[in-house]
C-alpha cells in the first residue's frame, strides 16, 4: 500500500468528515473535527450519500482530507477522483475475519469488499483503537488482503474540556447508554446508583431510558455534547464501565477514560487497560465490590483530591488528545511539517487548559466558586 506526501492537502487544509451512527462514534468524530479546525481546517462534516456527490464535494472545496468508516462512508468514496485529486483518506477499520468475530455486536463488521476499495486507494491509512493483540483473530483479514493496520486509540477532546467551574455540585455523576449492555446496568450500575440512594449520596445519571426503567433517578439524555465537561467536573467521582467483552479481552478504552480526567474529573473504572494511558491517574477497580466501594470512598473529603485532578488534567492534556491522534496520523503519512505545527499547537493549547482548571480549582480552594447550578439537576 503506498502512502504519498500531499501538498495540495497541505495548502489547503481543507477536510470531509463522513460521520457514522452512535454516541461514541460522535464524540470522536467531533474531537478530530474540533481539532483540525482549531488549527484553521475548514471541515466538511456530512454524509454525501453517492460517490458523484463525495466526487463533486471533493472538486468543489479542494478536499485533500477525507475520515470515514467501515461500513459508513467506505461505499460513497470515489476512487477515481480521490486518486486524480491526490486525497489522503483515513479509515477507522472495524473488526474483519472469516470467523465474524466481534467485539460490540454482531454489526460492527467490515463489508467484505472495504480491503479491495482501499487497496485501490493511492494514499490511505486505516486505523483503529482495536489493541494489536486482538488483530490476529478480529482483523486478520485485513492484513491477509494486504492492507496494513496502525493503532490509533480514542483520546480526549481539549476543545470542549473546559468546565465553567470545578466547584463539586454533586457527589456522583455519571454519563451512559445501556440500552445495549443492560447485563451491566442490573450486575453493577443499578445495584451502586441504589446503594448512593441509601447512604444519602447525590448522583446525576444522563443516557437512555434504561436509566429509568431500572428505578433510577434519571436526568434524561445529555443532548449538549458542551455541558459535558460541567457534569463530570462537578461531580466528586464519575464512574466509567466498559462492556463485559471490552473488559475480558482488554479490547480498548472508551473515550470517557480520557475525557473524564481531562474535565477535571476524578473517575473509577473497570477496565485495568486504562493504566496502560492514565497510570496512576484513574482508580480501577476488578469486581463489583471493588467498583461500589472506590466510588462510595471517592465522594468523601479528601485532602490530595484537587492535586490528583491537577496531574490527570495534565497527563491527558499533554498526552491523549486529538491534537495527539492527529500529529499520530499525519507522521504516518509523512505530513511532518503538519505533525511539528500540529503537535506545538496542541502543546499550547494543553498550556492554556492546564493553567484555566487550576485557575478553577485555586479558587475552589479558596472558597470562591465559579458557578453554583448543576446541568440538569433532579
Amino acid at each position: 500500500m503506498q502512502i504519498q506526501t500531499l501538498e495540495k492537502t497541505l495548502m489547503n487544509k481543507c477536510a470531509l468528515c463522513i460521520p457514522r451512527p452512535g454516541g461514541t462514534s460522535r464524540m470522536i468524530q467531533n474531537g478530530y473535527v474540533d481539532a483540525l479546525r482549531h488549527l484553521g481546517w475548514k471541515v466538511y462534516v456530512g454524509d454525501p450519500k453517492t460517490k458523484l456527490g463525495c466526487a463533486q464535494l471533493i472538486e468543489k472545496h479542494g478536499i485533500g482530507l477525507i475520515m470515514t468508516h467501515s461500513r459508513y462512508g467506505m461505499r460513497q468514496l470515489p476512487i477515481d477522483t480521490i486518486n486524480a485529486n491526490q486525497v489522503m483518506v483515513f479509515v477507522e477499520a472495524l473488526p474483519f475475519n472469516t470467523g465474524e468475530l466481534t467485539i460490540d455486536g454482531p454489526y460492527e463488521l467490515a463489508h467484505e469488499d472495504e480491503a479491495d476499495v482501499v487497496r485501490a486507494i493511492e494514499s490511505v491509512v486505516v486505523h483503529t483503537r482495536l489493541e494489536p493483540h486482538l488483530w490476529g483473530n478480529y482483523m486478520s483479514a485485513w492484513g491477509e488482503q494486504g492492507v496494513d493496520l496502525s493503532h490509533i486509540p480514542a483520546a480526549g477532546n481539549l476543545i470542549r474540556a473546559l468546565p465553567p467551574t470545578c466547584t463539586a455540585l454533586t457527589d456522583v455523576a455519571m454519563v451512559a447508554n445501556f440500552a445495549h449492555r443492560q447485563g451491566i446496568m442490573k450486575q453493577l450500575i443499578e445495584p451502586l446508583f441504589k446503594r448512593l440512594d441509601l447512604l444519602g449520596h447525590s448522583y446525576q445519571a444522563f443516557g437512555d431510558d434504561i436509566w429509568a426503567r431500572a428505578g433510577l433517578n434519571y436526568n434524561g439524555p445529555l443532548d449538549d455534547y458542551s455541558k459535558l465537561s460541567h457534569v463530570y467536573a462537578t461531580a466528586r467521582v464519575c464512574p466509567n464501565v466498559h462492556t463485559e467483552q471490552q473488559v475480558g479481552l482488554q479490547a480498548y478504552v472508551n473515550e470517557r477514560s480520557f475525557m473524564i480526567p481531562l474535565c477535571g474529573g476524578v473517575q473509577v473504572s473497570d477496565n485495568p487497560l486504562v493504566t496502560r494511558y492514565l497510570g496512576p491517574h484513574c482508580r480501577i477497580a476488578y469486581n463489583v465490590t471493588d467498583f461500589m466501594s472506590q466510588v462510595v470512598e471517592l465522594v468523601g473529603d479528601r485532602p490530595e483530591r484537587f492535586e490528583q485532578i491537577r496531574a490527570g488534567v495534565e497527563h491527558v492534556a499533554h498526552q491523549h488528545t486529538y491534537f495527539n491522534r492527529l500529529v499520530d496520523l499525519f507522521g504516518i503519512v509523512g505530513w511532518d511539517d503538519q505533525a511539528t505545527e500540529v503537535a506545538e499547537e496542541g502543546q499550547r493549547a494543553a498550556v492554556r487548559h492546564c493553567w484555566e482548571i487550576d485557575a478553577r480549582l485555586s479558587a475552589e480552594e479558596r472558597g470562591i466558586p465559579y458557578e453554583q447550578n448543576a446541568i440538569g439537576a433532579a
